[in-house]
């Protein structure tokens, strides 16, 4: 039974807290990030780093949807497949078996 609970659901993988952790960090990188200067002179050079600023908020974003995402769906198909497990078992239950021939084995 507990194949139809599970079906689809990663089962192994960090708590929560680990989770939250590393959102935390990814979170407190991109403040960071957007902290960063956006142009630096080097003698008589100006190196501008605002694409690289860009680019590196852009992939700490997918990295936090990568790990929110996560969660959102795998804890979305548990429902769905506790919901469905449930549905079947209550079906399961109204029906009497037909190898009951008595009123005894009945009840």
């Amino acid at each position: 039974m507990s194949h139809k609970v599970l079906n689809g659901v990663c089962t192994r993988y960090p708590t929560l807290e680990i989770f939250d952790e590393k959102i935390s960090h990814l979170e407190d990188v991109k403040t960071s990030i957007s902290h960063m200067k956006h142009s630096v002179d080097i003698g008589w050079l100006r190196v501008q780093s605002t694409p690289l600023i860009r680019e590196l908020e852009k992939t700490i974003c997918s990295w936090i949807e990568a790990h929110t995402s996560f969660l959102l769906n795998n804890t979305t198909k548990q429902i769905s497949n506790i919901r469905e497990f449930v549905k079947d078992v209550s079906e399961g239950i109204k029906v009497i078996p037909a190898a009951n021939q008595s009123e005894k084995e009945k009840k």
